[in-house]
């Protein structure tokens, strides 16, 4: 006797049929859409349409392929140089014309793929042979050879072989086997397939509620990871969690009714399989870094220069799965097309574009009726089964049922061993087609493995084994050589457009801190400040770490202009602050598709925009030489900030790095080996020394101290003045911040009794993001071999501090500890230097005095960017109240500038500015307080203090390499 049912179950059992009801509908509605898009366009068109795209073939064929095209031509990033629309047009006309023969002649239109994989290659060659050494600014209407070079090879390379894979595996020489079982099974789905089946509709909906993140949790999280890649900032998890609820919902509906699930298994195939499956997986990666608020990628993301998205990541995502759709497409066509020959039976030239289905099988099975039946060729690698169903069935008309060869292998199988009384019997359909169906689940194994071993083997064997080009190379001779105790005694000479300072006029020595745009920005305004008060004559030296490095070097570049008496060229400041500003990174994404960037070539140059151009470098032997991101970074430095060289800034000028390696090319088994230093590191990796990491590559125009003998004692400093030295290039190796870029080489070429040698240097920040230290210990050496009747004039350091201080405590398991000790030691290492400085100065009837001018907190927790890149727009907090104000990218420049300035600027939003200009005041210790102690400090008469108050001080060390 069965248990009546409840009030609540038999409302349970009403919601579920209320939401079977209408997933029926929709999955009805799907199947007629899914029949519409997916068909092979039908001949008989206009010969204008079929040579848009051709019959025989679903619309997005011709589609896929003209985007590759267009990529293969303007590259990845989609440049409209007249190379590129040359190369465009070319392709274009390559594409209609094979359309249009294709139509013609059915043997062309049968191999379509290989008319338009012939424009791809010959589009890759014409690249190869014309396009020059790549080098960012140079060479601009010319062919850049990019990425889809290589994308072209393995797409003819890997579907040629899966072509052939194809027709290994589905033979048509199995005797008719399909086409003889073909009128005894039934493809369409049996009745009540779909039907819910059982009792417990709660149990159902509650346990399909929760195995739906866990069972498909790429699928629940992809659709909410591409929007969080692509809109501002400000709706990332309301966009995730509409998505992603979307998302569970679907899933939720599909795990409770299979029919939904079918649909969103179509639909998945184009994310869910094969190589689409690895970039959605690296795109939730990326989006989930994105939504954690990892900062080197939130700032790739958040907002462009142009104040929406990163446009060239979405080009890269885009192209990504444009050439695995291809690629997908055409693998999943190939068993297609084999499994039709297999049904028709008939081993004819062409494959059909439909054949008869003729069942004669039980007609209970289904409710679609044995009469009228057809198969055809459909998108995405499937079958069209069609037919009619019963007249009594609720949906009467069309039966549509859409199965991969797997699927209708699989249901081949599962009914011939029903009606098999002789299993055993090899000479029964059965045994080919239990052979044909392992065939098919091994198919996408090797078709990706194809895939991902053409592009990621070359790929590993040229991340870890090409050749090296370095970011610099330095001659050794003549050094730029000048002397620093000549700029900071108190008889000096002019220097540039300065005239002589005198004996009481205090020196300016400027210290600038790492922080990328934010850094590069504020040491800007910095020194417009010190302009606009007629002080720019008294910065002698400089000393920068990233971001600093870069403002220092752009003012060394443009001297003439910025550092001169009178009053300030307010345009020529201005240009600074705007190019410091300049979306560096974004040049470094553009270009980061280039053939040298992702592969190598065996070629490269060695200059950009304007500096000595030699000859372009070259390989000896058959790896290539692969360019490191740093490489464009570094030369866009150079085309957007100048191509001087240390020999020209008439002030010292300190520019550090990081140091992590070394190779001498006279040491080891590799010496005398006869090849180019490049190609000696990477035959004789191993040699390569890492004794002296974490101390300094000093890049300068100063004079290069003594080496020291107790080598291993102290912090190696190793100290590289060439007067051809490019100062953007310095600044660049200085700006290398890691992970984002690469260990950056320097080699430093052979010289009568020097052997070539190279090393790895990242960002100087790495050490001591300051820039202190070395300053210090440039001028204490200084001191120690100038005589002691030498008259200082009294020296202010002015420290340009962006480092972004959050004092607030969270467990870290011991990484903050690490993370920050090594500025902790570098303050303590500073101090002691200070002391020494202090005490020598001292000594000399002079004084040093350190100014710590940081930016405003408000600006740079938070706020301003570290990662070249200053976006659209910026959102900044108040300390306080937590009232947050957006800005433009017009007005926070302006709002940097203005922390130094008397004039107040017009701001494109006044009120907010003014807002955020308020916070900035309200900082502590003050901002504003710490500007105007510096400016009363260089106003003040000199006191001369007496030697006999100095104190004594312990002195710290370095060791200096030779």
């Amino acid at each position: 006797m069965t248990r009546p049912l409840k009030k609540s179950d038999e409302d349970d059992v009403s919601l579920y049929n209320w939401l079977g009801a209408r997933v029926k509908r929709f999955v009805r509605w799907w199947r007629r859409f899914d029949a519409r898009v997916n068909q092979p366009l039908p001949a008989g068109r206009s010969r204008f349409w079929t040579s848009l795209a051709p019959d025989g073939y679903p619309w997005y064929v011709p589609t896929l392929g003209l985007a590759l095209i267009t990529a293969m031509a303007l590259g990845p990033t989609l440049r409209t140089e007249y190379a590129n629309i040359a190369m465009l047009v070319l392709g274009l006309g390559l594409l209609l014309l094979i359309h249009i023969l294709a139509e013609r002649s059915r043997l062309l239109h049968a191999y379509l793929l290989a008319g338009q994989l012939f424009i791809l290659v010959l589009l890759a060659a014409i690249h190869i042979v014309l396009a020059p050494p790549e080098a960012f600014g140079t060479d601009t209407q010319a062919l850049r050879l990019h990425v889809g070079v290589a994308i072209a090879a393995m797409l003819a390379v890997s579907l040629g072989a899966v072509w052939t894979i194809a027709r290994a595996l589905f033979r048509t020489g199995t005797n008719g086997t399909l086409a003889h079982a073909l009128p005894n099974v039934e493809l369409f789905a049996p009745k009540d397939r779909y039907d819910f089946m059982g009792r417990g509709p709660v149990a159902a909906l509650v346990s399909a509620f929760f195995i739906a993140p866990i069972s498909h949790p790429v699928e629940l999280l992809l659709p909410g990871s591409l929007l969080v890649l692509f809109v501002p900032d400000h709706y990332l998890w309301p966009g995730f969690i509409i998505a992603g609820a979307a998302a569970w919902c679907a899933l939720f509906l599909g795990i409770l009714f299979d029919r939904l699930m079918e649909v969103l298994k179509t639909v998945g195939r184009l994310f869910f399989v094969g190589p689409q499956f690895v970039i959605s997986v690296l795109v939730i990666v990326v989006a989930v870094l994105r939504l954690a608020d990892v900062h080197y990628i939130t700032y790739l993301f958040n907002a462009g220069s142009g104040g929406y998205g990163n446009t060239t990541i979405m080009k890269y995502v885009a192209l990504a799965y444009a050439v695995a759709w291809y690629y997908a497409f055409w693998s999943d066509h190939f068993v297609a097309r084999r499994l039709m020959r297999l049904l028709e039976g008939k081993g004819g030239e062409f494959t059909p574009l439909s054949i008869a289905y003729p069942y004669k099988g039980d007609p209970n099975l289904s409710k679609v009726k044995n009469a009228g039946r057809s198969i055809a060729l459909h998108g995405a690698g499937r079958l069209r089964i069609e037919g009619e169903y019963e007249d009594a069935y609720e949906a009467a008309g069309p039966a549509l049922q859409f199965l991969t060869a797997a699927e209708v292998l699989t249901a081949f199988r599962s009914q011939l061993e029903r009606l098999s009384a002789e299993r055993t019997d090899t000479s029964h359909p059965l045994a080919s087609v239990r052979n044909l169906q392992r065939s098919a689940f091994v198919y996408p194994a090797i078709t990706g493995a194809f895939a991902f071993g053409l592009i990621g083997i070359p790929w590993a064997v040229s991340l870890f084994g090409a050749v090296q080009p370095p970011e610099m190379a330095v001659n050794r001779a003549p050094p730029a050589d000048l002397d620093l105790l000549s700029l900071l005694q108190t008889e000096a000479r002019p220097a540039g457009a300065c005239p002589a300072l005198g004996p009481d006029t205090p020196r300016i020595a400027v210290v600038a801190s790492g922080g990328g745009t934010r850094a590069a920005i504020y040491t800007a305004s910095l020194l417009r400040g010190l302009a606009q008060q007629g002080r720019i004559c008294e910065v002698v030296a400089a000393s920068g770490v990233s971001g600093g490095s870069a403002a220092l070097a752009y003012f060394a570049l443009h001297e003439d202009e910025l550092r001169r008496p009178g009053p300030p060229d307010e345009a020529a400041w201005q240009r600074f602050s705007d190019t410091m500003a300049l979306p560096f990174i974004e040049y470094v994404l553009d270009a980061a598709s280039d053939m040298r960037i992702v592969f190598g070539r065996w070629r490269w140059r060695n200059a950009a925009c304007g500096e000595a151009f030699s000859r372009n470098e070259e390989v000896v032997g058959w790896m290539p030489a692969r360019s490191r991101l740093g490489s464009i970074l570094a030369e866009s430095f150079v085309c957007r900030m100048g191509a001087g060289v240390m020999a020209d800034p008439s002030f010292g000028l300190i520019l550090n790095t990081a140091m992590l390696g070394s190779f001498d090319a006279a040491s080891g088994r590799c010496a005398n080996g006869g090849l180019p230093l490049p190609e000696q590191v990477r035959k004789c990796r191993a040699e390569g020394n890492a004794a002296g990491a974490g101390g300094r590559v000093v890049l300068t125009n100063l004079r290069k101290p003594e080496a020291s003998p107790a080598v291993g004692e102290g912090m190696e400093i190793v100290t590289l003045n060439d007067a051809s030295l490019s100062i953007a290039r310095a600044a660049a190796l200085s700006a290398n911040f890691p992970p984002v870029f690469p260990d950056a080489a320097i080699d430093l070429r052979p010289a009568p009794g020097s052997a070539a040698r190279r090393y790895w240097v990242t960002d100087g920040g790495a050490v001591e993001n300051r820039g202190a230290i070395t300053l210090y210990f440039a001028v204490r050496e200084t001191m120690r071999r100038s005589p002691q009747a030498e008259k200082l004039a009294p020296l202010h350091v002015v420290v340009a501090d962006v480092s972004a201080s959050d004092d607030r405590y969270a467990e870290s398991f011991g990484f903050d500890s690490v993370l920050g000790a090594g500025g902790q030691l570098g303050l303590a290492l500073g101090g002691e230097l200070l002391a020494d400085l202090k005490e020598i100065y001292c000594r000399r009837y002079s004084m040093i005095t350190v100014h710590e001018i940081a930016m405003p907190a408000v600006l740079r927790n938070g706020g301003i960017g570290t990662h070249w890149l200053l976006p659209g727009s910026l959102t900044f907090t108040d300390p306080k109240t937590g009232e947050r104000v957006t800005l433009s990218a017009d007005d926070v420049k302006k709002l940097v500038v203005a922390l130094h300035d008397n004039t107040a600027p017009a701001f494109d939003d006044p009120e907010d500015a003014a807002r955020v200009l308020g916070w900035t005041r309200e900082d502590v210790p003050s901002h504003q307080k710490s500007w105007q102690a510096v400016l009363r400090a260089l106003s003040t008469p000199v006191s001369w203090p007496d030697s006999s108050s100095c104190a004594r001080r312990p002195s710290g060390g370095a060791i200096y390499a030779p």
